[in-house]
């Protein structure tokens, strides 16, 4: 928990440092606006507060702070890669982010929109509220330092509304500052202090106060910019004595510039050379100490970049071969437990499979019992109908004339009900799946007499359990299977039953 209030507590100042510092210095030049904040480290912090990408990533946000922005790139970069190697994308885009602000600093806008816009992307599909309104802040800051003031305007308004609900009181303070640039970039300062007015009262409830002083400079140089000579002064006095106990002498500098501006606007000319020389003493005594202290730093890095990379490159080979051991024995536990899968399922589709066959068989052997109890039925019916013609004085011969004009109508007939042949074919489908589609795109000019001799003959049945089952007599069946080979397209010596078996 320390280390995530540590890295919340770093990630506010810087925050607003940039933003509120950069605005003072460039508030006089119509073409600059203020930088973007430096894109810290969110939640998940506690996760990555050990690792190489997250140590990295402090070195540069001090490189940052310094003003070694070559160190900070480089710091940036490697902080990137570790967190590549490590599969930690939070991490990995919040540096980017990070090095998009550095680039923002040394005036390459076009690289830093270029980086940042990825990032906003990455946030957006990680669903990361707090990082998505920084990263859209960011870009607000970016696009109006490139004079894009419509989509800076357009960022800064979604990075407000998301940031003012689920940021931190910190970087709810950070939103209201950074829509209040929006508006005193365009010169609009009756509407930019409201909301540096509330962006106070966020930092001093969130008790990080090291940036109050930047915060007083801000108001002040608002008040200032509207003529409010006597607000003006209480808050850069404010700005300039809490900054010099703090020992935040740029900020002080920039103060006691402010404050010679408001006493020169107001007639104390003796008060504001004073003032004014204050603070050229200040600006030049940080100048050195920046200088000496960016040598020192530079000795330092140069006696240790050599063992921090052999501790690096040591690292990363651990974590690549501790991945490729646990990444081999998931794979192989997988492929195991996928195998046993295979194997069960395929067991149980096939005795399934089996016991539903064995069903449908036994389903169409019952009905086909059935039809052919009910067709004997019929033929013996018919055959006492025929004996009570005779009977009756009918002629022999024009019987038999008779029943050889009809043995085509007969064939054609439909003997079985259509219920009968719906529920048959559904018997024979379950058995036969897919075979009468197959049977009709090969012989689509096969008639329903046809098709259903085709069928009886494919379950094996023979001449005179056809014409039962059809009802119709052994001749007529002769003729038809002479029609179903012609039909069928046959050769003479190719047999019916073997044709239509293996088919």
């Amino acid at each position: 928990m320390f280390l995530l209030n540590l890295k919340y507590y770093i990630a506010g100042l810087c925050f607003l440092s940039i933003f509120s510092s950069l605005l003072l210095f460039c508030e006089n030049d119509p073409g600059q606006h203020p930088s973007a904040p430096e894109g810290p480290d969110s939640i998940d912090s506690v996760a990555t507060a050990g690792s190489p990408a997250f140590q990295l990533n402090q070195l540069g946000d001090a490189a940052t702070q310094r003003g070694d922005y070559a160190a900070a790139i480089q710091y940036f970069q490697q902080s990137m890669d570790s967190a590549a190697i490590a599969a930690d994308s939070f991490a990995y885009y919040d540096s980017n982010l990070d090095l998009a602000c550095i680039y923002d600093r040394l005036s390459e806008l076009p690289k830093a929109i270029d980086i940042a816009k990825p990032v906003l992307a990455a946030f957006i599909r990680s669903g990361d509220s707090a990082r998505i309104g920084r990263a859209y802040s960011t870009l607000a800051a970016f696009y109006c330092r490139a004079d894009l003031d419509a989509e800076g305007l357009d960022a800064a308004r979604k990075g407000f509304d998301i940031l003012k609900i689920h940021g931190a009181l910190i970087e709810r303070c950070a939103a209201y500052n950074q829509m209040a640039f929006t508006y005193s970039d365009r010169g609009h300062w009756n509407k930019a202090l409201p909301l540096l007015d509330t962006a106070l009262q966020l930092m001093r409830a969130s008790g990080i106060l090291d940036q109050l002083p930047s915060m007083y400079l801000n108001l002040g140089n608002g008040h200032k910019k509207l003529g409010h000579w006597s607000e003006a002064r209480l808050y850069l006095e404010s700005a300039a004595n809490l900054a010099d106990s703090l020992q935040q002498t740029h900020v002080q500098s920039v103060a006691l510039l402010r404050l010679s501006q408001v006493a020169e606007s107001t007639g104390d000319l003796s008060h504001a050379l004073g003032r004014f020389k204050q603070s050229v003493t200040l600006r030049d005594s940080l100048f050195v100490k920046e200088k000496i202290q960016r040598l020192q730093d530079l000795e330092v890095r140069y006696q240790t970049k050599q063992k921090e990379q052999e501790i690096e490159l040591l690292q990363a080979n651990n974590r690549s071969e501790v991945l490729r051991t646990n990444l081999s024995l998931v794979l192989l536990g997988i492929a195991a437990l996928s195998s046993l899968l295979l194997v069960f399922f395929w067991r149980s589709k096939l005795k399934r499979s089996r016991r539903l066959a064995a069903q449908h068989q036994q389903d169409m052997k019952l009905f086909i019992q059935t039809l052919l109890a009910k067709n004997t039925r019929l033929a013996e019916l018919e055959e006492a109908l025929q004996t009570m013609t005779r009977s009756a004085g009918q002629p022999a011969g024009a019987i038999a004339e008779h029943s050889d004009s009809t043995a085509d109508e007969l064939y054609n007939r439909r003997i079985l009900t259509e219920a009968d042949w719906v529920a048959f074919k559904g018997y024979f489908e379950r058995v036969y799946p897919g075979y009468l589609h197959r049977l009709r795109l090969k012989f689509p000019d096969l008639s329903g007499a046809e098709e259903r001799l085709f069928l009886l003959i494919k379950l094996a049945f023979n001449r005179q359990e056809i014409a039962s089952t059809l009802g119709i007599s052994a001749d007529s069946v002769k003729k038809g299977r002479t029609r179903l080979r012609k039909r069928l397209n046959l050769h003479q010596e190719t047999v019916l039953e073997q044709f239509i078996r293996a088919f």
